[in-house]
């Protein structure tokens, strides 16, 4: 453990921190009371305590913007001197704060009104403890476009994408916070954006403006000075005429800020700006920008205000991304960016005469001397200023902007230029990797594995499969990276609840090897983090043994982790690592369409299963290109199993995930046709075998040809005897064979031979029974629990069991109607048996999908069933009501409503429902005898009911039933039929399987002579269990020299078949350009032709 928690204090504990505590704020708890009593020690606000009078102003005006009268008492009179905010104003505690609701709009939102001097470390405490915002993880700073104006539509894109990256990336806005301008648009782009988003609060839009310039702002004063919640209702009145804003009302929290002036702007500009200063300079240690908070400035238009902005942002090291296009001061400084050499002032004031002429021409020299002195000082830094185009904005256009300034600023920063490792977590922030190719990993620079061991943690939480592929290309030891330690931070911090639960109900509804290991392996990993958080300060070791699949097989642990998580691409990545790939193909498959089965969101089904299908074909594409490359390497690759995939091999997996497609390929298939035939070569035709069986000097003569010739001629005969009669293909016919002989020893024996007392041969019918019960106990035996998931075991033990329970009613034969209850049962059973010989004929290319068909088409009868008895037990019961009286036989009653009712879907028509050819003598009137009830009569002993209703009631029964329903019932066989013609000989093949696998887990000793095997069996079973005790000696995968040769082919395989894969890729692009070269010059002609034709018309 002590080894675990030192590398969690190095660079992987920082990437733990980063992605399980990235958006959090201190878990600090405060009431009401504690809240307002912190805001009025810490915030104050300003009130003008001397009075200097504005000549300019026809009013008793003060120079401060408010009347005389509006002073507070005792308020001095100045004539003299100039007014200054810091001599004539005076701090008292702020009036205005708690929550604010928009009237008419729904929306609330946190404000205070703060003095202009506030402290910002106290106003971020303000809001990340006591407003629990979450510690951003990036801050945008808007500025720009302070008046009103027409949005382009580009610029709302602009600003859409914006708004998504900070809802992404854990992002604080800050804006003008007014209803006006560019503030406007900013919270209506934030309004659409989470309007239907149930993660609203991650969207933080905070707005800085002037109190003096607020609207209505006296419905934010607080009535009184208790320390209650109070909740501001405030009034937005566009219409209103006058200098002053209106807050807007989609911004989450509001700063205003108060220099105890009243209509007089960016008053808040300074204390935005040392905000801004302080989260930049602020330490955090697991963030990915050098241990600090990114900000970028984000300009678009403006004025004179927003140049300031800039330039106190550049002065600041803040990077800035200006939108070329959007007006006025961003178009100033994006054209003057493209300037080549030095920028004289000159060029400076033309720039801004162009773009600002209005503006710049009422300037005087002085102020157009400072609006050049800026805009210079914000050109000096081009590492800070990044500019996008307005007519090039796309989707990834304003994310690109964004990053690529923050890491010209990251690294141009002279403490952080030599940080490579902090530059690349940037960029791996922000998904660029054409810059991490471009800078970071270029061949002058060497890295050592160890330096990409956190950065590659983090691409694998991001999902970032690019990163991951370039951390391997540039000597990332995945090997050594994946310790007990990083797949126990994966599997716990970093694994969906969802899966894991979704996994919990795979397994117990499947219970398979694979998805039993998978879900041990889950839980081995949830268990340690539990005993870590249970007995933190005690050390505690990691139960993975050097023998554990995980330990030995860190890359299947990790490969299976992204599958899990549904990670498409990352998981292809770490697909080309591991080794095993066709093993891993085929396990990837059969874990995905195994929860897919189990996910509630179709979606989400839907995927896995399209992921399924995906790494189904490369499995078989990877084994195809194996299989001609070396046909008995590929052939020992189907049979190779892995402990990391639950002891299974490929064809298990690939059966156990139904993927047909791989097992129907023709190296599967001939694999499996050598398992069928054994020694005896598969060119050798069915009928020479079918006649050695009953001609066996054949064998010896040459008749039958071997894959094997011996080389001793001395063993020659006995060599080809053993292996003709060990062929799983020779087994197979000799049971059936048998097993025919079977059927017509039971059938004599229920027809021609059943007596009183058992005869000789009804004797021998018992000892075969009881072969065929020592064999399915020895298959329940070697299967287990999975026995009863093949139909055909089931048929096979109902059969036997029903044979013993006949056989015991038979045996009691003084009781003449208990020895005809086991005759009946035999004959029950006989039909089970003969039912039984339809399996066999799996082995045939035509028959074997027809049973198919039959098996799927009896679960369209079953479906079928619901929708006939409706209309059956309808027209039954209401039949009967109509008829009949009180009818208390109730298998007279089951007769009349089911029975009847049934028969006529096949044709027989009622007749008991016209009184024209009812006949009395065929029913009982006072139900004593065995027919049915009679119907009702009136007086004259004529059949009471109405006959408009019973006939037309008749005809639409049958019509229903005999047109709609059996119809419908023929659709649905067709459909059936259809599907499986449509995968015919993939369906047989794939069905196939499992007789080879069945004949070939069985004794290669024909029936019914394997009872002397199980007899020598289980006599060696008992001796060895009495006498000597099993010592299983511990078998590990992958470290035979066999299997390391495979595995090594096989990876020689793989790299073949990637660069085909990349090699098709590339020229279908390549095919793609010529196609699209070919269509521009046919349109080049075309327009050429119409010039013409127009040329001549003219």
């Amino acid at each position: 453990m002590s080894t675990m928690r030192n590398r969690r204090n190095g660079t992987f504990e920082s990437s733990k921190l980063l992605y399980s505590s990235m958006s959090r704020s201190t878990d600090v708890s405060y009431n009401d009371s504690d809240l307002a009593n912190f805001i009025q020690e810490n915030f104050k606000r300003r009130e003008c305590v001397v009075f200097t009078k504005d000549t300019k102003s026809m009013e008793n005006m003060c120079k401060c913007g408010y009347l005389q009268s509006q002073h507070i008492e005792g308020t001095q009179v100045n004539k003299n001197e100039k007014w200054n905010y810091k001599k004539h104003t005076k701090e008292l505690p702020t009036n205005a704060f708690g929550d604010i609701q928009f009237e008419n709009m729904g929306k609330k939102g946190k404000y205070i009104r703060l003095s202009c001097d506030t402290d910002s470390e106290t106003l971020y405490e303000l809001m990340t403890q006591h407003w629990h915002l979450k510690t951003p993880n990036l801050v945008i700073s808007v500025t720009g476009g302070a008046k009103n104006f027409a949005l382009k539509p580009r610029m709302r894109k602009i600003f859409s994408r914006l708004i998504f990256i900070a809802q992404s990336k854990g992002a604080w806005i800050f804006t003008g916070g007014t209803h006006y301008g560019l503030m406007k648009y900013i919270g209506e782009v934030v309004r659409d954006n989470t309007i239907s988003r149930t993660s609203e609060e991650n969207v933080v839009a905070i707005g800085i403006a002037a109190w003096g310039m607020i609207s209505n702002r006296e419905t934010l004063i607080r009535s009184s000075n208790n320390n209650e919640y109070y909740l501001a209702h405030y009034i937005m009145d566009d219409l209103k005429r006058d200098p002053l804003y209106c807050l807007d009302n989609n911004h989450t929290h509001l700063l205003l800020v108060d220099n105890g002036t009243h209509g007089y702007p960016a008053t808040e500009a300074k204390l935005r700006a040392q905000l801004e200063k302080y989260i930049s300079d602020r330490a955090i240690p697991d963030s990915n920008y050098g241990g600090k908070i990114p900000i970028v400035c984000f300009v678009q238009g403006g004025g004179r205000e927003t140049l300031k902005a800039i330039n106190v942002a550049v002065k600041s090291k803040i990077p800035c991304v200006v939108v070329e296009g959007s007006g006025q001061i961003a178009d100033v400084i994006a054209t003057l960016m493209e300037v080549e050499g030095s920028l004289s002032s000159s060029c400076v004031k033309e720039g801004l005469l162009k773009y600002l002429p209005r503006t710049v021409s009422r300037l005087s020299e002085e102020e157009t001397e400072s609006w050049i002195k800026w805009t210079k000082e914000v050109l000096e830094n081009p590492h800070l200023l990044t500019v996008i185009k307005i007519e090039e904005a796309g989707d990834e256009i304003v994310s690109n902007a964004i990053s690529f300034a923050l890491y010209k600023a990251f690294s141009t920063n002279e403490h952080d230029k030599d940080n490579w490792n902090g530059q690349l977590k940037l960029l791996l922030e922000w998904n660029q990797l054409d810059l991490a190719n471009d800078e970071i990993f270029t061949n002058d620079r060497h890295w050592e594995s160890a330096d990409l061991q956190d950065v590659m943690f983090m691409a694998l939480v991001k999902d970032r499969p690019k990163f991951v592929r370039l951390f391997l290309e540039n000597g990332l030891n995945l090997r050594k990276f994946l310790t007990n330690e990083v797949l126990t931070e994966l599997y716990t911090n970093n694994f969906s609840s969802l899966v894991f639960k979704n996994l919990q109900i795979a397994k117990n509804s499947y219970n398979d090897s694979l998805l039993t290991f998978v879900w041990k392996m889950v839980e081995d990993f949830r268990r340690v983090l539990k005993r870590e958080d249970k007995n933190s300060k005690d050390e505690t070791e990691i139960e993975f043994s050097d023998e554990s699949p995980v330990t030995r097989h860190p890359l299947q642990a990790l490969f299976i982790w992204s599958v899990l998580q549904n990670k498409r691409e990352l998981s292809k990545v770490l697909w080309e690592q591991t080794r095993g790939c066709t093993l891993a193909a085929l396990g990837a498959s059969k874990l995905l369409k195994s929860l897919a089965k189990v996910k509630n969101d179709i979606n989400a089904a839907g995927e896995s299963e399209e992921l399924a299908n995906e790494y189904e074909t490369r499995a078989v594409e990877l084994f195809t290109e194996c299989y001609s490359s070396d046909e008995d390497l590929a052939e020992q690759l189907l049979t190779y199993s892995c402990d990391a995939w639950g002891g299974s091999s490929c064809l298990e997996l690939a059966v156990e995930a139904k993927d047909q497609q791989f097992i129907a390929q023709p190296g599967v298939q001939n694999f499996l046709s050598k398992q069928w035939y054994g020694e005896i070569s598969r060119d050798t035709k069915n009928w020479k075998i079918i006649l050695c069986l009953f001609l066996f000097p054949l064998i010896g003569c040459g008749f039958i040809s071997f894959r094997k010739k011996p080389m001793e001629k001395s063993k020659k005969l006995i060599l080809y005897y053993l292996s003709f009669f060990t062929s799983p293909f020779v087994v197979f016919s000799w049971t059936v064979i048998f097993y025919i002989m079977f059927l017509l020893l039971f059938a004599y024996v229920l027809l021609m031979d059943f007596q009183k007392e058992p005869t000789v041969l009804e004797e021998l019918l018992y000892v075969l029974v009881f072969i065929l019960l020592c064999d399915e106990v020895r298959q329940w035996y070697m299967n287990g629990s999975k026995y009863f998931l093949d139909l055909w075991n089931f048929m096979d033990t109902l059969g036997i069991f029903y044979f013993i329970a006949g056989m015991v009613f038979r045996l009691h034969s003084s009781n003449e109607s208990s020895l005809y209850s086991g005759k009946v049962i035999f004959c029950l059973d006989y039909i089970i048996f003969t039912l039984r010989l339809v399996h066999i004929f799996t082995v045939s290319r035509n028959l074997g999908p027809k049973i198919i068909m039959l098996q799927r088409m009896m679960i369209d009868v079953f479906f079928f069933l619901f929708l006939f008895a409706v209309w059956m037990v309808a027209f039954g019961v209401a039949r009967q009501g109509i008829l009949r009286k009180n009818e208390h036989r109730w298998e007279w009653i089951f007769r009349s409503v089911i029975y009847e009712p049934y028969l006529a879907m096949f044709g027989q028509y009622p007749d008991d429902i016209d009184g024209t050819t009812y006949n009395f003598d065929r029913c009982t009137v006072s139900g004593n005898e065995s027919k049915p009830l009679c119907v009702e009569v009136d007086a004259n002993n004529r059949p009471l009911f109405p006959e408009w209703i019973t006939i037309p009631l008749v005809c639409i029964y049958m019509l229903s039933t005999n047109i709609l329903l059996v119809n419908l019932l023929v659709a649905m066989f067709g459909y059936t039929v259809g599907s499986v013609q449509e995968n015919n000989d993939q369906v047989w093949k794939f069905q196939r399987y499992f007789l080879v696998q069945e004949y070939c887990s069985r004794l290669t000793i024909p029936f019914p002579f394997v009872i002397f095997a199980y007899i020598y069996m289980v006599m060696k079973k008992c001796f060895k269990y009495c006498c000597k005790k099993e010592s299983k000696e511990l078998s590990i995968c992958c470290l035979k020299y066999e299997d390391n040769e495979i595995l090594s082919w096989e990876a020689v395989m793989k790299e073949n078949y990637l660069v085909k894969i990349n090699t098709k890729a590339n020229d279908s692009s390549e095919e793609m350009g010529h196609r699209f070269r070919q269509l521009d010059a046919k349109l080049s002609d075309l327009k050429g032709l119409l010039k013409e034709i127009n040329t001549k018309m003219k």
